[in-house]
C-alpha cells in the first residue's frame, strides 16, 4: 500500500481549542490536555473537569467518540490516548483530535502504529522550539506514516495487541470493583465521623505516622517518586530503583500520602504491597507514611485518606507559601476518629486482606501483559515477527 499521511487516513482531523478550559468541579465532563496523557493513558488527576456548557463549547467542532485518538503536540510531544466510552471527553489544550477513516485503516491499528517506537522517534525529531519542543498542527496532519500493511494484517495486529490491552482493562475493572466495595464497607464502619458525644480516638491510637525504620538501608533500593503514587487506584503499579539516600522509608502494608499541594488535593495516596519479603522502600520526601499498629488493619489508612471529611481536614491544615503548602504529619496523627468495636474493625480487615490478594494478582498479571505488549509492538510493526508468532505468545499470556 502507498505511503499516506496522518491526515490522509483520518475522516476527521480537528485541533483543540487553544486556551485553557475553565474548571467546574463536579461538572461530570473532562478536558484531556497533554499533562493528562503521559504513558499513553488518561490520568484522571490531571484532566480538567468541565460543566456541560463548557463541554459544548470545547467540542463544537467534533465530539470525541470511543476509540478516537488524542495526540499531544506539546509538553510533552508524542503521547497518544484512545478516548474511552462515554460522551464526556473533550480535547484539551495542545492536543489534536483524530478519527480514523475505518475504510482506510483499522482504528485500533492506527493507535498502535502511532505509539510504536519508530513513529514516536520520528514525531519527536520533527518537534521544534527553542524553549519548549512542540509540533504544529500541520506537522501532525502531514506526518508521513510508515508503509501500511494490507487490511487483513492490520486487523490481525490490532486483534493480537488489543487482546492484551483488553485483559489489562478487565484487571483494572476487577481492581476498581474491589476498591469500591472496600470503600463502601469502610464508610459503613463509621470510623471517620465526628464523635461529638464521645468517645473518640485519634489516628495515632491506631496507626503510626512516619514510623522510624531501625534497619539501615544501603545500596540500590525500590524507589517511589511522586509521579508513581496513584491518583485514584489503591495499589502502586510502577516504581524504579536508586541509591538509598534521603526520603521516606516504607515497608509492605504501609500507606503513603502526598502532603504537598497540589498532589494532596489531587488524591495521591497508595497502599504498599510490591516489595520483596523484608525489603525497605524509599520515596519522596513529600510523603507521609502511615503504618497500622495491627497488621490486620493495614489498608484502613488508605480509605481514610479518600474520605471527604479527612480530605477537607487535610486541605484546611496545609501551611506554607502559596503553591508550596504542606500538611504536617503531626496534624494527621492528631486527627479524630470515632471509636468502633474491635470485632467490626477486624471483619473489615479480614475482608480487605482477601480482596487485596485478588487485586495484587491482577496488578502483577497486568504488568506482565503490558511488558509483553511493549515487546511485541515494535516487532509486529517492523515485520520482524509474524502475527502467528505473536498470537502464540499472547495465547500463553492471556
Amino acid at each position: 500500500m502507498s505511503r499516506l499521511t496522518i491526515g490522509n487516513v483520518c475522516s476527521h482531523f480537528v485541533d483543540c481549542v487553544n486556551r485553557t478550559a475553565p474548571e467546574s468541579p463536579g461538572g461530570g465532563y473532562y478536558a484531556v490536555g497533554t499533562p493528562a496523557m503521559r504513558g499513553n493513558t488518561i490520568s484522571m488527576s490531571e484532566v480538567r473537569e468541565l460543566n456541560f456548557e463548557t463541554f459544548q463549547r470545547w467540542t463544537r467542532r467534533l465530539v470525541p467518540e470511543e476509540g478516537d485518538l488524542l495526540v499531544a503536540r506539546e509538553a510533552p510531544v508524542g503521547p497518544v490516548v484512545r478516548v474511552p466510552a462515554g460522551d464526556v471527553w473533550a480535547a484539551g489544550q495542545r492536543t489534536t483530535h483524530l478519527r480514523a477513516n475505518s475504510e482506510l485503516i483499522n482504528p485500533r491499528y492506527f493507535y498502535y502504529l502511532l505509539i510504536s517506537p519508530i513513529v514516536q522517534r520520528r514525531l519527536l525529531s520533527r518537534a521544534m522550539g527553542s524553549t519548549v519542543e512542540h509540533l504544529r498542527v500541520g506537522d501532525v496532519r502531514d506526518f508521513v506514516l510508515p508503509t501500511l500493511p494490507n487490511r487483513a494484517s492490520q486487523d490481525a495486529i490490532a486483534e493480537v495487541l488489543g487482546a492484551l490491552d483488553d485483559k489489562i482493562a478487565a484487571n483494572e475493572r476487577l481492581s476498581s470493583g474491589a476498591q469500591s466495595l472496600l470503600q463502601e464497607h469502610f464508610a459503613m464502619l463509621g470510623l471517620d465521623r465526628f464523635a461529638d458525644t464521645g468517645p473518640f480516638l485519634t489516628v495515632n491510637d491506631l496507626f503510626e505516622v512516619n514510623p522510624r525504620t531501625s534497619r539501615k538501608v544501603t545500596g540500590q533500593s525500590p524507589y517511589l517518586g511522586m509521579k508513581d503514587l496513584p491518583d485514584t487506584s489503591m495499589t502502586v503499579s510502577s516504581w524504579s530503583t536508586r541509591e538509598a539516600k534521603s526520603g521516606a522509608r516504607f515497608v509492605n502494608g504501609d500507606v503513603l500520602l502526598a502532603r504537598i499541594t497540589p498532589c494532596l488535593e489531587n488524591g495521591k495516596a497508595g497502599y504498599v504491597d510490591f516489595l520483596e519479603n523484608a525489603e525497605i522502600g524509599i520515596g519522596s520526601t513529600e510523603f507521609i507514611v502511615v503504618r497500622a499498629r495491627d497488621p490486620l488493619l493495614s489498608v484502613v489508612p488508605f480509605f481514610l485518606t479518600k474520605s471527604e471529611r479527612f480530605r477537607d481536614f487535610a486541605i484546611r491544615h496545609m501551611q506554607g507559601t502559596s503553591g508550596r503548602q504542606r500538611l504536617a504529619a503531626s496534624d494527621v496523627a492528631g486527627y479524630q476518629l470515632a471509636e468502633v468495636e474491635d470485632e467490626r474493625l477486624n471483619r473489615f480487615g479480614e475482608l480487605s486482606i482477601s480482596l487485596l490478594e485478588r487485586v495484587r494478582t491482577a496488578v502483577a498479571e497486568s504488568q506482565g501483559l503490558a511488558h509483553t505488549r511493549d515487546e511485541l509492538l515494535p516487532l509486529l510493526m517492523s515485520g520482524k515477527i509474524t502475527v502467528k508468532d505473536a498470537e502464540n505468545v499472547v495465547s500463553d499470556a492471556v
